[in-house]
C-alpha cells in the first residue's frame, strides 16, 4: 500500500512538472507564431519601401499592383507602318475646306513603295502612316479623333499660304481599338516643297500618335527610277463634284495587296475613317 501511494505521488509530481513545462512552452509557441505572422505581413512593406528609393511607380506596383492595372488601361498609340506610297486608284478630288489645300482625295487605294520617313518631291508621291490606338471602350462604335498636320509653307494658287491642317475625324472602333491610315499626296506642283511634315492624332487632350516625314529633292537617278512607279497615281486622281457628305464611310482609304513592281511590297488591307489631303 505504501509503495502504491509513493508511485501515485511520483506520478502526480511528474504531471505537475509537465504542466509547468507546458505552461512555459505554450506561450513561447504562441509568441513564435505571432512573430512569424508579423514578419510575413511586413515583408511586402519592406520591399515596397526599398522600391520607393529606386522609384515611386515601382513601389506602387510592388505594394498593391494598382499601377500595373492602370498601365494596362492607359491609352496607347503606335505607328504600325509608314513610308512612301503610290496611289493605285481613287474616287476623285473633292473640295474640303478643312484641309490645308482645300482639296481631298476620296476612296484612295494605295500601295507601299518603301518603308521610309524620307519622301522625294515628285508628283504622285504619297506619304502615309498606319496607326493603332488602344484600349478604347467598345461603345460607341466610333470615336472622335483630332488629326493635325504641320508642313512647310505651301503657296496656293489663290495666293494664300498653308502650313497645315487641324480637324476632327471619326475613328472606327473594333475590338476596343482603332486601326487606320492617314496621309498626304503630293499631287500638285505647288505641293512640292522641301522640309518637315508632322502628322499627329489626338484623343481628347492627349496626343497618341506622331509621325514625321522629310521631303527632299531626289537626284536624277532616283527620279528615273520612281517616276514610272508613281505615274499611275498621277492618273488616278480625278475630279468629281462636291457632295453633301464627301467623307462617308465609302470614302475611307484602302490599301491594295500585291503589286508588280519590286519596289512596292504588299501592304495589309485596312480601312482608315477619313479622306486625305
Amino acid at each position: 500500500m505504501g509503495m502504491l501511494y509513493k508511485r501515485s505521488v511520483d506520478t502526480l509530481t511528474i504531471a505537475q512538472r509537465n504542466y509547468r513545462s507546458m505552461k512555459t512552452l505554450i506561450p513561447a509557441t504562441c509568441l513564435f507564431l505571432l512573430l512569424g505572422c508579423e514578419r510575413n505581413s511586413s515583408e511586402p512593406q519592406t520591399d515596397a519601401n526599398a522600391e520607393v528609393d529606386s522609384g515611386a511607380a515601382s513601389a506602387n506596383v510592388v505594394a498593391s499592383g494598382k499601377a500595373s492595372d492602370a498601365d494596362e488601361k492607359a491609352l496607347k498609340g503606335k505607328v504600325s507602318a509608314h513610308g512612301l506610297y503610290r496611289l493605285v486608284r481613287s474616287g476623285g478630288l473633292v473640295d474640303a475646306p478643312n484641309t490645308g489645300t482645300g482639296k481631298a482625295v476620296v476612296k484612295p487605294v494605295i500601295e507601299q513603295v518603301r518603308s521610309t520617313d524620307r519622301i522625294p518631291m515628285l508628283k504622285g508621291a504619297q506619304m502615309y502612316l498606319q496607326y493603332r490606338i488602344w484600349p478604347l471602350p467598345s461603345q460607341p462604335a466610333y470615336v472622335d479623333l483630332r488629326r493635325v498636320l504641320k508642313h512647310p509653307e505651301i503657296r496656293l494658287p489663290d495666293g494664300s499660304v498653308s502650313t497645315g491642317s487641324d480637324y476632327m475625324i471619326k475613328g472606327k472602333i473594333s475590338s476596343n481599338q482603332v486601326i487606320a491610315y492617314t496621309g498626304y499626296g503630293l499631287d500638285e506642283d505647288y505641293e512640292l516643297v522641301e522640309g518637315e511634315w508632322t502628322f499627329e492624332i489626338w484623343y481628347e487632350e492627349k496626343k497618341v500618335i506622331e509621325q514625321k516625314f522629310t521631303t527632299y529633292r531626289p537626284d536624277a537617278e532616283e527620279i528615273a527610277k520612281l517616276e514610272p512607279i508613281l505615274a499611275l497615281g498621277n492618273k488616278a486622281v480625278g475630279q468629281r463634284p462636291q457632295t453633301a457628305k464627301p467623307f462617308s464611310r465609302f470614302d475611307w482609304p484602302k490599301i491594295v495587296v500585291g503589286g508588280s513592281q519590286p519596289e512596292a511590297p504588299a501592304t495589309p488591307s485596312s480601312d482608315a475613317p477619313e479622306s486625305v489631303d
